[in-house]
């Protein structure tokens, strides 16, 4: 069996990446943003299950875009195999070296919803047998970068 996994950055490299790149969703076709976490917060709660909460605003329009080729699938512990409960600290960590100076701001714009998400081809199924789900996940850059 391939064996997958989530790589291990420290406290201090979650707090660097994360005072630069922020978690967003899409609200009614707009952009929001959420409030700020802690480094405990972001390793151990579902940022995601907490959205209608934490949102804070809309993100100023056209402030952020996305990062054409960038979407990427992005792997998130279960607590049982059909709760997704992905964390920023999960997604923070799987971010490229390559891209860390560019990407300003990720979303994920897919998630598991049924037990057949896990298995619709072989890496999900591969994923899923490592006790993973699977994401999609989107990068945003600054419109001036672009």
């Amino acid at each position: 069996m391939f064996l997958m996994s989530i790589p291990k950055i420290g406290n201090e490299e979650i707090m660097r990446r994360y005072s630069h790149i922020k978690p967003v969703i899409t609200i009614d076709g707009k952009l929001h943003r959420f409030r700020d976490y802690t480094v405990r917060e972001m390793r151990e709660t579902s940022y995601y299950a907490q959205r209608d909460k934490d949102v804070l605003g809309q993100v100023i329009e056209e402030e952020l875009v996305p990062w054409e080729g960038h979407d990427f699938y992005c792997l998130h512990s279960y607590g049982y195999p059909y709760a997704f409960m992905p964390s920023v600290a999960e997604i923070l960590a799987q971010l490229s070296q390559f891209d860390l100076s560019w990407v300003k701001a990720f979303e994920i714009i897919e998630i598991p919803e049924t037990a057949r998400d896990t298995q619709r081809d072989s890496f999900h199924r591969t994923a899923f047998n490592n006790g993973f789900h699977v994401s999609t996940v989107r990068l945003y850059i600054d419109k001036q970068k672009k």
